[in-house]
């Protein structure tokens, strides 16, 4: 098993060369104050894995609590709509397969600079998948706003950021599903406030992040405004 999943590592760092091993299952890239990504994930109770599309924050307290939770994490489907479950046994023999259809629906590039918009549009077409979109006012819809709204003030987007604000201060917030989370909305907003009067605090926060020795061997790319 050990030369199985080893195989399985180097066939997929070899078709997405811009991403770096960062385990044996985890393959990253930074994009601005990003980190992008494919993660591996075996399957409970099986000698099968599963690749996902990952996208985490950079402007966290430390490089732990940053790859804790991520801002989009996606499945990819086989040609008939299932989602993958690939037997390392088999691994060789299905590759090819998935690699393509891997590659048709991953939402944002490996190779080269990433725009604002295009990150954005990612976030917000991640919003609408099922067990998100069944309740648009809830705490973890906030969060995906919350990270857009990060992203903009890291890229100086002056216009984006009080577009953003704008919306969330005016949303009718679910205060009942933010308590399970035990999250106050009030307390939450005014977070956003600061976080929006001292950016520069978390531009420095992100690089620092980046100069951790976990992260110096992954390619770096930008996130256009």
């Amino acid at each position: 098993m050990i030369q199985l999943k080893k195989k399985v590592t180097e066939d997929w760092q070899n078709a997405f060369p811009e991403l770096a091993v960062y385990s044996q299952n985890k393959f990253y890239k930074i994009v601005g104050p990003t980190i992008i990504g494919l993660e591996l994930v075996k399957l409970p109770r099986t000698e099968d894995y599963r690749p996902y599309f990952i996208c985490y924050p950079l402007w966290k307290q430390n490089i732990k609590t940053c790859l804790d939770n991520p801002i989009i994490i996606k499945e990819f489907n086989n040609k008939k709509g299932m989602l993958f479950s690939i037997p390392y046994a088999k691994h060789t023999a299905f590759f090819s397969d998935v690699l393509s259809e891997v590659k048709k629906q991953i939402p944002i590039p490996f190779e080269g600079d990433v725009s604002l918009k295009k990150l954005f549009s990612t976030i917000d077409e991640y919003s609408k998948t099922s067990y998100l979109s069944a309740a648009p006012n809830s705490y973890l819809q906030a969060v995906l706003q919350e990270s857009k709204l990060a992203l903009a003030l890291c890229t100086s987007n002056d216009d984006q950021v009080r577009s953003i604000l704008s919306h969330i201060q005016k949303s009718n917030w679910d205060v009942a599903h933010f308590a399970m989370w035990k999250v106050d909305v009030s307390q939450w907003l005014n977070q956003l406030q600061k976080m929006v009067e001292n950016r520069e605090e978390l531009i420095f926060k992100v690089k620092q992040n980046k100069q951790e020795k976990k992260l110096e061997k992954l390619h770096h790319s930008k996130l256009e405004a």
